[in-house]
């Protein structure tokens, strides 16, 4: 039953803001209202649990407990059924060692109205009506109430008040998720959603009781940027520490050397270019000592230069004898025309 109520209650709450006729971007838009709608609710809620005192009709020790308690809403419901106790007795029907049972009735009830059953644990100290509002709703009934007036309980035990009614709900909540974890794998994804869901918890707690008035946010703004400071210089200083760790590890590893030299399968003589082939095809000159091709003492330029030189030296020396002893032919001739 408390299942199905619950998704009850989500669909009568959406149903006011959603339709079926709704377009996908139409209902996102009026989802993310709806969500700021309640949101803000319960920041009014919240303002008028820490700001106003709801009034008290009896004076009764348990009515001013709960009133300093309880939410305002919860507030109101446990005074309807304070007031409504009064009007009800307790009769005891049966009695064992480990329980007792009571019958409570109103004063004014028709014949055909049946009673409700009390039973009481004595070994737990523990009172179950047959009516099930505590079970079901968190709070104590009318016919709880009415055996505690009368057993003269004024405080109400701590076994009968539920946190998440109470001002403080908000206050320590627990996550036992990723305790085993942290030993395990502190890196798991689930430890990081763990870790993420605590400190959003923690963050929307703050941001919700800061937003009540401006003195709170200008403190809590200002911590932020501290903080947010704070743990930049954690990342910096934590990858410079990892840099130099990740150097260190490099620098004692073994240093890589080249491999070895193998000779490859099907590795023949390396293909001479025409320029290697002409060297290699060239002849000593006996001549003048160097290498050429189709060079050899018969046609080397440097004996033929000097063989040129030595033709030119020999017809030059010619030359100049002819000059020096040639007779003069014109006094011959001269002295043979005389005779």
């Amino acid at each position: 039953m408390s299942s199905s109520q619950r998704s009850e209650g989500s669909h009568a709450f959406f149903k006011k803001y959603i339709s079926n006729k709704n377009s996908l971007m139409d209902f996102i838009t009026r989802f993310n209202r709806a969500l700021r709608h309640q949101r803000h609710n319960e920041l009014v809620a919240d303002h008028i649990d820490m700001n106003e005192n709801p009034k008290v009709n009896t004076t009764w020790p348990m009515e001013s407990q709960m009133v300093k308690l309880y939410t305002k809403k919860k507030w109101l419901e446990f005074q309807s059924e304070m007031i409504e106790s009064h009007s009800y007795y307790v009769q005891q029907t049966f009695t064992e060692v480990a329980s007792t049972v009571y019958h409570v009735m109103k004063f004014q009830s028709s014949s055909s109205s049946k009673p409700r059953v009390l039973m009481h644990d004595k070994q737990r100290d523990y009172i179950s009506c047959s009516c099930r509002k505590f079970e079901f709703e968190g709070i104590p009934c009318r016919h709880m109430l009415a055996f505690f007036r009368i057993n003269q309980v004024f405080h109400l035990p701590d076994t009968y008040i539920l946190k998440r009614w109470t001002r403080d709900a908000k206050v320590g909540a627990i996550y036992a998720l990723g305790e085993q974890n942290v030993i395990d794998d502190p890196n798991s994804e689930k430890y990081l959603m763990s870790r993420h869901s605590r400190l959003s918890y923690k963050a929307s707690v703050l941001v919700d009781d800061a937003s009540l008035s401006n003195e709170r946010i200008t403190f809590l703004d200002e911590q932020f940027d501290c903080i947010y400071k704070k743990i930049q210089e954690m990342s910096i200083s934590t990858t410079c520490s990892d840099r130099s760790q990740r150097k260190k590890s490099i620098d004692e590893t073994l240093g890589i050397i080249d491999p070895f030299v193998v000779r490859t399968k099907g590795c023949g003589k390396r293909l001479k270019s025409s320029k290697d082939k002409s060297t290699s095809n060239s002849r000593l000159c006996h001549g003048c000592g160097h290498r050429g091709v189709s060079h050899d003492k018969r046609n080397c330029p440097n004996l033929q230069q000097g063989v040129s030189s030595i033709r030119s030296n020999e017809d030059n020396h010619h030359i100049s004898l002819d000059d020096t002893y040639e007779p003069n032919l014109g006094s011959i001739a001269g002295s043979n025309n005389m005779r």
